[in-house]
């Protein structure tokens, strides 16, 4: 967790999920990731969602909410369960 980059990890099953964030001029460029491979990328604020598929080719999906003021909060979810939660700082 940083000012300028976050990168939060979890592993589901025999996959890694990362979700990556690297502050821009204007917005924050998130990533989300699946064994190391760029899934899913937004340049964005507020609150989104990035999504993906594991190599069993079941559902993937980073919530990411960001305010102007206090942390980011990242969520992942597997198949419609939330298995991880995560708090950053990038705006």
């Amino acid at each position: 967790m940083g000012l300028f980059s976050d990168e939060h990890t979890v592993a589901i099953g025999p996959s890694t999920v990362q979700v990556t964030a690297k502050t821009g001029l204007v917005h924050a460029t998130w990533t989300l990731l699946v064994d190391g491979e760029a899934v899913d990328e937004a340049t964005a604020a507020g609150d989104f969602r990035l999504r993906g598929q594991l190599a069993d080719g079941s559902p993937v999906v980073a919530a990411v909410f960001q305010s102007l003021l206090g942390p980011t909060r990242v969520t992942v979810e597997h198949a419609g369960t939330e298995i991880a939660e995560f708090t950053g700082f990038v705006a």
